[in-house]
């Protein structure tokens, strides 16, 4: 049986490395492989365009790496070293105590976390995490912690994110076992995420490189721009990002304006340079700047010299309309305010118009209707618009779908 995976990106390779054995899979990309899992090459810096790494604490990503006979290095130390910015640099504590002791927040808004143990869960109604957050930690948590955290993963605010799709261990855990605190004491862990950060030696692209050498498909460099192209193929799987995918599928009307629905957050990445750079960590993020968080790349991994900006998301959508001058102005601003550095070597600025989908207030319920709709019309659709947007969850859930397709046969 013919099989037909659109969109090149770490979801629809691995979806190919999964099936290849069961299908005669062929793969099209309209542009490059690994999509935003993507290293340039710039002279001689590496800069991510995308993610800079993965989290160990998911089995089928380090099991993938395994079979395709690639070694992901560790980041060093550097790694668990974190700041927030909020008119101040402040060093995030890793431990309860450090916490205790910590300018993180002030003594009421520490007050209000540790009540935290004592609130009532929320199971009934979906929240945004503003809503969560300040429900369960308090006001002054929800700012300095969860708008930061937010920025860093989807390039979002607390305001318009769903905690039910956003962070579903979280909401489960609270309702499993009423309360964060209990639940992650039961579960015997702290609140940091699980896991180490790894990566490979020279970016993300070996990774992306050693998929494709390892994987029996024919890699086709074409847009596809209709599901009627695909005719051919007995069975067929939209790997794009939703606005790419309801486009393609736009003769099935109802499926393309549900896909349309999914909106994705502005993120322009800028590289730079400098002859010193302290502090020397994983990152910095910010609470209110346009700049959402400075990455440290060059303390973390080998054969990293430069560091990246990402600057706009929901936070900033403007920068969607400027020109890549003004977007690395603002950058340059942001960064001699947070760390005082000026005059970088390098400026290099990768922009992504539509880089992170949102995961909004009613996400589940329209990703369901989308995957019912999918079904009605016999196409399949993965990628991170839907469960996860991690490069962990793109590939966990390029799995189960692998899984789903053979079954189906």
């Amino acid at each position: 049986m013919k099989l037909a995976i659109v969109g090149g990106g770490i979801s629809g390779l691995s979806l190919a490395y999964y099936l290849q054995n069961d299908f005669e899979v062929t793969v099209f990309e309209k542009e490059k492989w690994g999509g935003k899992a993507y290293t340039a090459k710039v002279g001689e810096y590496l800069m991510e365009e995308g993610v800079n790494g993965f989290l160990s604490n998911s089995p089928k990503t380090m099991e993938l790496c395994e079979e395709i006979g690639i070694k992901p290095i560790k980041a060093n130390d550097n790694s668990k070293i974190r700041y927030i910015y909020d008119n101040k640099l402040i060093k995030i504590p890793l431990k309860p105590l450090d916490f205790i002791t910590s300018d993180i927040l002030s003594w009421k808004g520490k007050f209000d976390v540790a009540m935290e143990f004592f609130r009532k869960p929320v199971c009934d109604r979906e929240e945004t995490v503003a809503e969560f957050a300040t429900r369960r930690l308090g006001t002054e948590f929800k700012r300095r912690m969860m708008t930061p955290m937010l920025a860093g993963i989807y390039a979002s605010t607390p305001e318009i994110t769903s905690m039910n799709a956003a962070f579903p261990k979280l909401k489960k855990i609270e309702c499993e076992y009423g309360s964060l605190f209990k639940g992650m004491i039961k579960l015997k862990r702290g609140g940091q995420p699980t896991g180490e950060l790894h990566s490979f030696e020279y970016g993300m692209s070996e990774m992306i490189e050693k998929l494709k050498e390892k994987t029996k498909a024919q890699f086709i460099q074409k847009e596809i721009k209709d599901i009627d192209e695909l005719k051919d193929y007995d069975k067929v799987v939209i790997a794009t990002p939703a606005y790419d995918a309801a486009q393609i599928l736009k003769k099935y009307e109802k499926l393309s304006l549900l896909l349309n629905e999914i909106p994705y957050n502005p993120v322009a990445i800028v590289g730079f340079d400098y002859d010193s750079i302290s502090p020397v960590c994983f990152g910095i993020l910010t609470v209110e700047n346009k700049t959402l968080g400075i990455l440290m790349d060059k303390y973390i991994f080998p054969n990293r010299n430069g560091i990246r900006v990402m600057v706009g998301g929901a936070r900033y959508p403007d920068i969607k309309d400027m020109s890549e001058d003004e977007i690395i102005e603002i950058a340059e601003k942001d960064i001699y305010e947070v760390i005082k550095n000026a005059n970088p070597k390098i400026k290099w600025i990768k922009m992504h118009k539509k880089a992170i989908p949102n995961y909004s207030l009613g996400h589940q319920d329209l990703v369901k209707k989308i995957m019912d709709e999918a079904k009605n019309v016999n196409v399949y659709l993965t990628g991170n618009a839907y469960n996860g947007v991690s490069f962990n969850d793109c590939i966990k859930n390029s799995f189960e779908l692998a899984e789903q397709i053979k079954k189906e046969k």
